[in-house]
């Protein structure tokens, strides 16, 4: 029984790694745990042109599933996401966190929808806007994410800078599950830190990213609960991103990214623009 469990371990991560680098095809920005384009766990208001579709996988460490989002009882992790980009200013994402170690308990694990919305493109003098918002209604809205954030890139002689300032909702929209009257008398306003404790994008957040060189870079952040700091790297021109960080410099993280362009051209084109 041990082994049949270990087995299923390996084959659901290797098929995810797998997954993400067959389709492989062109990176672009620094995403988060989440697939969302961010540092480490925080979302930014970086945003792309060209419609993209993106995969993720992440790995958050037992001791710091709790200070992300609060599942129950702290366990190690796995986050499979994807993100599509539907118009020129609106993303919606799609994550499940499966934790392994509780596979008889939770089966696929926690599932969590929430949607990108582009309120201002970045500018000379103005940074990019962003707002998140999750679909109200959960009865366990442990990763509901409703913020509003703003990024600025600056470029320079020694590389280039990106920072970022956001607030994220103290309150979530809860549906209460003891109630079985119609779904919107049911709701409830209620601060997330009265849902498990949870301080997770909860006020004030932000952080800083460097990229020395265009395929390497380090970021620093605060997710209103930890300080977090990493490195980046997009390899084989730029076609995935891998990232490693440490939660408060105690226990490490990391994950797999990647997105390409939904605006494919076609083949006579795309082999003229190589020309």
């Amino acid at each position: 029984m041990i082994l049949k469990s270990l087995l299923f371990k390996f084959i659901f991560r290797a098929t995810g790694f797998l997954f993400l680098f067959l389709l492989s095809l062109n990176g672009y920005t620094q995403n988060n745990f989440l697939g969302k384009p961010g540092y480490m766990t925080i979302p930014t208001a970086d945003w792309k042109d060209g419609r993209e579709l993106g995969f993720s996988y992440g790995y958050i460490p037992e001791e710091y599933s709790s200070d992300v989002f609060i599942v129950g009882e702290p366990a190690r992790v796995d986050v499979y996401s994807v993100r599509v980009a539907l118009t020129s200013f609106m993303e919606v994402n799609f994550g499940i966190f499966y934790r392994p170690d509780l596979p008889d308990e939770i089966g696929v694990g926690d599932r969590q929808l929430d949607f990108r919305f582009r309120l201002l493109k970045e500018k000379k003098y103005w940074p990019a806007i962003v707002l998140g918002w999750s679909p109200p209604g959960s009865r366990a809205p442990f990763m509901s994410h409703d913020y509003l954030v703003a990024t600025k890139n600056f470029n320079s002689n020694f590389g280039k800078f990106q920072v970022s300032l956001g607030y994220g909702s103290p309150y979530v929209l809860y549906r209460n599950a003891g109630e079985d009257n119609e779904f919107w008398k049911s709701l409830r306003f209620i601060k997330k830190e009265e849902f498990y404790n949870n301080h997770y994008l909860t006020g004030v957040y932000g952080g800083v990213s460097y990229e020395p060189l265009s395929f390497l870079g380090a970021s620093v952040e605060y997710n209103t609960s930890t300080f977090n700091a990493g490195v980046y790297a997009k390899l084989w021109d730029e076609h995935i991103m891998l990232q490693a960080y440490t939660f408060e410099g105690k226990e490490i993280a990391f994950n797999v990214n990647l997105q390409f362009s939904l605006n494919f051209l076609p083949r006579s084109l795309r082999r003229y623009e190589k020309k």
